[in-house]
């Protein structure tokens, strides 16, 4: 039996001439598929509006941003506070329509590009869309709600008025200003309520600002009840600091002080004193050379600041008046290879080793 005219049996031409139909069909749509239109951005609004002319005056403000991430924002909040900007066009709510995308970023901005173009005619209509996408029912905050709100400890007063007064504005429940500055003074800690006990303010910024000064104050205490006597260092990261001069002191300095020649003057209020600084962790008493020691020395004694600076410190005490020297100073070419201590006017030991004034310190 012969095979029919034209036809091509053959298994390996079949798949040949498929490959070669798939990659005709593929050639033929490809350039289609090119040709498709890329999309183009239009605005909610009628293309009119970009036509209407703003005053030449007229500085578009620099808006609140609403960008939803923030749990707690309210769209009836932003909306009210970009009407408050848009003051200067109030009258012309489709200029409002126009500006509106400006105030918003982030998630907000992106459902605002994705709105069907010319879906929106009015400013009415924006907001109503804007409301029915972003609007929640806000939490009523209860008078319980604010009583159970306590300051924690290593909170500031600050920080923790303005969470209250914030928790205040969101309570619907009609109270006097009083009742509610009490209720927030009631919820500091121990610590600021001894303070504040039957003390009354006129509202709660004259709270938040006696409350943060004393805050201030008990810090400033805790820093010098850690430091040694008499000194004061005020800030870790200061190089500038107190040091607090009494003229009479019930203390082993002060009954050698009767041998000195030099005084500590009566200040009325503490010096600052750029040498005085915090000494090294492995500070050791420079060996004595003679000189003035205590009657029972001791051996291990530490001191707050730096033995090093002693003699700086007598020059910046003395420039500032809280030393009192009846005495001629040598001059600097008289101390040349010569030890001095300018406490005692003495030449058998230095003011660096000079104990009775490390003391007075």
């Amino acid at each position: 039996m012969q095979p029919e005219q034209g036809r091509n049996l053959h298994p390996g031409n079949a798949l040949n001439d498929m490959g070669a139909l798939q990659r005709m069909i593929r050639e033929m749509m490809e350039p289609e598929a090119r040709r498709g239109e890329r999309p183009t951005y239009k605005n909610p609004y009628p293309a009119y509006i970009d036509q209407i002319p703003l005053s030449p005056s007229f500085e578009i403000p620099n808006f609140t941003l609403f960008n939803r991430e923030d749990p707690h924002a309210s769209s009836v909040e932003h909306i009210g506070r970009f009407s408050v900007q848009c003051i200067a066009i109030e009258n012309n709510p489709l200029s409002k329509l126009r500006l509106f995308e400006n105030s918003l970023s982030g998630q907000a901005f992106t459902w605002y590009t994705s709105l069907p173009a010319n879906s929106v005619q009015t400013w009415e209509q924006m907001e109503n869309v804007f409301h029915d996408y972003y609007f929640r029912i806000q939490l009523e905050i209860t008078i319980s709600d604010l009583a159970s709100l306590k300051q924690s400890e290593d909170e500031p007063a600050q920080d923790f008025i303005t969470k209250f007064r914030k928790l205040k504005m969101k309570c619907r429940i009609p109270m006097e200003e009083r009742h509610f500055i009490q209720m927030g003074q009631a919820a500091l800690k121990i610590s600021m309520r001894k303070r504040f006990d039957r003390i009354l303010f006129g509202d709660l910024a004259e709270l938040v600002d006696k409350a943060s000064k004393y805050e201030e104050l008990l810090r400033e205490e805790q820093h010098k009840r850690n430091a040694s006597k008499g000194t004061y260092y005020k800030t870790p990261s200061s190089s500038v600091h107190l040091v607090e001069v009494e003229s009479e002191e019930d203390t082993e300095a002060s009954k050698r002080r009767g041998i000195a020649v030099a005084e500590m003057a009566k200040l009325k209020h503490p010096i600052s004193c750029k040498a005085l600084t915090k000494p090294p962790k492995d500070q050791k008493p420079p060996p004595f050379i003679g000189g003035f020691v205590p009657n029972k020395p001791t051996q291990n004694k530490v001191y707050s600041f730096d033995l090093t600076k002693v003699d700086a410190l007598f020059d910046e005490m003395l420039l500032q008046k809280a030393i009192e020297t009846p005495h001629w100073l040598p001059k600097p070419e008289e101390l040349k290879g010569r030890q001095h201590c300018r406490w005692h006017n003495s030449w058998n030991h230095s003011t660096n080793s000079c104990v009775v004034f490390r003391d007075v310190i």
